[in-house]
């Protein structure tokens, strides 16, 4: 009987590793440790070149050592790289499965590099640098967020390298690691806290322990996370949707309800949130369970939640170091690590899914496919930011950068867009403050600046007749603070604030100096010696009345008995680094501004109890028969500017554009009284529109106003549309006006009352000032009255109607109500006197230069004179051209321009500011300022060019927003790259390797 032997014994085959093949190859050191490390230094960089001004020798040394560091830290990665690789190319099989402990490295090094950054954050980073220009939380969290990755990426290769040839016992081990951690902490901390020695080696011993026992922690909690989901695959579909139930729903669930009470590392207490991980985790599941039938559907699904996943990871990554302390605090503190679970959990997802042998042959496709569902999250927000930015600026332009011309004003943009562009901003301010993508949407929208509240109050105001709340009413959100103390956006934006600073500070002494300037013009010097007579130190601030003509040429501060001189920036960039510095330094600023178009502000901080600042001011004028008298007199720079004022003379300057008369004194000539005429704005807002004709309220309005004869007729809510351009007697205005008439406006929004007056004013200079002929009527002056259906009292914010304002002799505004109430908003004080040049005529209402179309080369300037009823010619007036002071006319000029008609003007405010620089010529739009370092300049250049580039409405954030998304864009970016390189690589008849 023949016999057979029994077969061999088939040999078992080793587990493949627990980690995907992307994970565990050389280039992961590349990308994971050199590429965001490498980023780190740029970003390190940037920090140094902004501060360095600010460090002595020792702070500099220690800096650019630590500089060194980051670029060993670099180095590092690259040559374990390259060993990897090498070791690779030299074997005949990779054996880079069986080497995990080539994790040892990237932990030890990142550990180390971490530690450094914490224990130098103090010496490389000044107080002086850390107050507002670069602060400590910026600097640690830059570096734990970029060290991070390459220190995970040693833990997964320590934990997950090599599958264990008996799971049981390994599971049950590293499940020992996981709990055992933070017990071994413990008992280290409470051997320590019994330590005698100093406080140094307690806490290098307290570091050590919980760096060391962390490790331990994490490695142990990986590797039971990458068992338990290889176990849970041999159990079929079922294992594989208890964890994701567990990781993707319980779990993060748990931690926002425990985020609740410990609001860490900030508030996510919003709908959204617990809404998205209820949609992930469905979606998970769906994946699941269509593996199999449709797996390139399930492979979609996960690309397309992997984004959420992804986020939560980066977000809590840099903060890990720290949940072993939460563990050990409160039992649920291990919830902190629920993002780390997710990760890692999606991760196995889509490993297994992309393993699916049904995608074999299609790998590139399908590869590209799941990219292109990764990005559909992302591409939503960014989408969704550039609709806010779009109609956010439309609306912005209209209301604060109008183009003020003879046409009607109205929204360029949709209404309806409008609405959920304020809608979700509003939200965005009053919401959660979310790390990385609160700041990333500020970029997109604002480039990290940031709309006040009263301007989006008032936004919402013109276009939808009422402000919304400032409250967030969102009904997951806790009572409790954030960490740190600032959840949202607003609070996150918020400048810093102190004590009223004492005003304590006098003139002491005020000294004149005279000097020529190009041209034969004048420099008078004042030299202010300010004393502080307080008992802290205190700010000076002082308002100087500006002469017309009179123009500031340079600014002084003196700083260690040296005279720093002032530059000239742009002038809210200029207003918040003086606030910064003062509110948070507490060093020597110095600023000089227009606080009105004819009135300057001074500020210095701080001048010390019983110590004496100088600040020198340079004032630029035509040279005149009765020079300023230099001899001691006042102290008051206000009187000797004063003086200076009525010593200048009329001088006559311009070119075919366009002239002006400055140098004019309203005391040396007879006020003008001028004939009224009533122009009425009829409001067309949604709740207070006026409907009625215009017959029965034309009665009272004679009676109020007995010398009006003639009127004109304009519809306003957030548009403007003319009814009568030019005068009608009032009667006629009565007849031909009818309520049907008002509906060539349809009510709508609010009332956009500043864009209404600025116009209006333009219409009487075009159709009234500048129309003079010979022998006619002087032209009247207007009385704005608003036709309503009550008469409501109203915020007036009218900025860009005080740019027009030196066309009135003052700005008369009442209401008249439908239901008969009647109000007065705004009233002017009395005539004044009335300049002619050429064809057109002018009141002398400001200190500013007055301003006329063009004229004959040889005319000049008469005033009315009502003793004579005739037009006389101003005393001393002459004509200068070609100077420096005639020059700054001309930029003064073309700056008020600008502020009447910023939406439609040749000259922008990034080249005003070069123009003021250029010059050295103060203009409302700049300020000069003194500061006391480099690092301090720097901060002023970077954010000024970050302000002309937006819309000048916006406001700065109190600091800038770290970049750690970029590790997120990385990331995808890398794992994109992985896919589409190695599916090319792939033969259609070859089995697809895993991912």
């Amino acid at each position: 009987m023949e016999t057979f032997a029994a077969p061999p014994p088939s040999e078992s085959k080793p587990e493949s590793p627990l980690l995907p093949a992307v994970l565990l190859g050389p280039a992961a050191f590349l990308w994971l440790w050199a590429l965001p490390i490498g980023v780190l230094l740029l970003l390190n960089f940037q920090a140094w070149w902004l501060v360095e001004g600010n460090l002595n020798a020792t702070q500099r040394s220690d800096a650019l050592f630590f500089g060194a560091g980051n670029v060993v830290n670099l180095l590092a990665g690259c040559a374990i790289y390259f060993v990897i690789k090498w070791r690779d190319n030299t074997t005949a099989t990779t054996r880079r499965e069986r080497q995990p402990w080539w994790g040892v490295p990237a932990l030890l090094v990142q550990i180390g590099y971490l530690w450094w950054a914490v224990a130098w954050a103090d010496r490389i980073l000044p107080p002086s640098v850390t107050a507002w220009i670069y602060p400590t939380e910026r600097h640690l969290f830059n570096q734990f967020a970029f060290a991070m990755l390459p220190m995970f990426l040693g833990i997964l290769r320590l934990a997950a390298t090599r599958a264990p040839k008996k799971a049981g016992r390994a599971l049950v081990l590293n499940l020992a690691f996981a709990i055992g951690g933070p017990i071994a902490l413990y008992l280290f901390m409470v051997a320590v806290s019994d330590f005698r020695g100093s406080h140094a080696i307690t806490g290098i011993l307290f570091a050590t322990g919980m760096v060391s026992f962390g490790v331990v922690m994490f490695v142990g909690i990986v590797r039971v996370l990458m068992l338990g989901l290889r176990s849970a695959q041999r159990w079929g579909s079922t294992g594989e949707r208890v964890a994701i139930v567990l990781f993707a729903a319980i779990l993060p669930l748990g931690g926002l309800l425990l985020n609740r009470s410990i609001p860490f590392p900030v508030d996510f207490q919003a709908w959204e949130i617990y809404a998205l991980v209820l949609a992930n985790a469905a979606l998970l599941l769906l994946a699941s369970v269509k593996h199999e039938q449709w797996p390139r559907l399930s492979f979609y699904l996960l690309s397309a939640t992997f984004p959420f996943s992804l986020y939560f990871f980066i977000v809590f990554l840099p903060y890990t170091p720290l949940s072993i302390l939460a563990v050990i605090v409160m039992g649920a503190g291990f919830l902190v690590l629920s993002p780390i679970f997710l990760f890692v959990l999606h991760l196995h997802a889509l490993h297994r899914s992309r393993s699916n042998p049904a995608i074999r042959g299609n790998e590139l496709r399908v590869t590209l496919t799941g990219v292109l569902c990764a990005l559909l999250l992302p591409a939503f927000f960014t989408a969704r930011g550039l609709a806010d930015k779009t109609a956010l600026n439309a609306a912005l332009d209209h209301v604060y950068s109008p183009a003020i011309t003879g046409e009607n004003l109205t929204y360029p943009a949709s209404l309806t867009n409008l609405r959920r562009a304020l809608h979700s901003h509003r939200s965005y301010k009053n919401g959660i403050y979310y790390p990385l993508l609160s700041d990333f949407y500020s970029w997109l929208v604002f480039d990290n600046l940031v709309l006040p509240d009263d301007k989006l109050d008032r936004l919402e105001q013109v276009f939808f007749g009422s402000a919304g709340t400032r409250l967030n009413t969102d009904p997951t959100r806790s009572g409790l603070k954030a960490w740190g103390n600032k959840r949202s956006v607003r609070e996150r934006a918020h400048m810093p604030r102190t004590a009223a600073t004492p005003r304590t500070v006098s003139v002491s002494q005020l000294q004149l100096k005279n000097s020529p300037a190009v041209g034969g013009d004048v420099v008078t010097t004042f030299v202010l010696t300010l004393q502080n007579n307080g008992e802290a130190p205190a700010e000076f601030l002082q308002k100087l009345p500006l002469p017309s003509g009179v123009f500031v040429s340079g600014f002084r501060l003196h700083i260690n008995g040296q005279p720093v001189p002032g530059r000239l920036f742009e002038k809210k960039t200029a207003l918040w680094v003086y606030t910064m510095i003062r509110d948070s330094e507490r060093r020597d600023p110095g600023l000089l501004y227009y606080n009105t178009r004819d009135e300057l502000e001074l500020r210095v901080f701080p001048v010390n109890a019983n110590a004496y600042v100088i600040v020198e001011i340079d004032f630029l004028h035509p040279a005149t028969a009765r020079a300023p008298d230099l001899s001691p007199g006042s102290n008051e720079p206000a009187a000797r500017l004063a003086e200076i004022g009525r010593a200048l003379r009329p001088h006559v300057t311009g070119d075919w554009h366009e002239l002006a008369v400055a140098g004019l004194n309203a005391g040396e000539f007879p006020p003008v009284e001028r004939e009224p005429y009533l122009h009425l704005i009829v409001d067309r807002s949604l709740d207070n529109a006026y409907t009625a004709d215009l017959s029965w309220v034309m009665a009272t309005l004679r009676e109020k106003f007995p010398r009006a004869r003639l009127g004109r007729v304009t519809l306003a809510n957030h548009d403007v549309v003319d009814l009568a351009t030019q005068l009608v007697p009032l009667d006629d205005l009565a007849t031909k006006i009818t309520a049907e008439s008002l509906e060539n406006l349809p009510a709508s929004g609010g009332l956009a009352l500043d864009l209404c007056l600025a116009r209006a004013i333009r219409q009487h200079r075009d159709l009234d000032l500048d129309r003079f002929k010979p022998g006619g009527d002087l032209p009247g002056t207007p009385i704005f009255v608003i036709l309503s259906r009550h008469a409501l009292a109203r915020t007036l914010d009218l900025g860009l109607t005080e740019n027009w304002r030196d066309l009135l002799p003052g700005l008369d505004l009442c209401e008249f109500g439908a239901d008969g109430t009647f109000r007065t908003h705004l009233q002017a004080t009395g005539p004044c006197p009335l300049i002619r040049l050429g064809g057109a005529m002018r009141p002398l209402a400001t200190r500013l230069p007055v301003r006329f179309p063009s004229a004959d080369s040889n005319d000049l300037p008469f005033y009315w004179s009502p003793k004579n009823s005739a037009w006389e010619p101003v005393p001393d007036a002459k004509r200068q051209n070609g100077t420096a002071w005639s020059r700054a006319v001309a930029l003064q000029l073309e700056e008020q321009d600008h502020g009447r008609n910023p939406g439609d003007h040749r000259l922008d405010r990034k080249a005003l500011v070069t123009a003021s620089r250029e010059n050295g010529i103060l203009l409302p739009v700049t300020s000069y300022i003194v500061v006391e370092n480099q690092a301090q300049w720097r901060m002023l250049e970077l954010s000024e060019r970050q302000k002309l580039d937006q819309n000048a409405a916006l406001d700065f954030r109190e600091t800038p927003a770290p970049p750690a998304v970029w590790l997120g864009g990385g990331l995808l970016l890398w794992l994109g790259y992985r896919r589409m390189r190695r599916s090319s690589r792939v033969a259609p008849d070859c089995p697809a390797h895993a991912l």
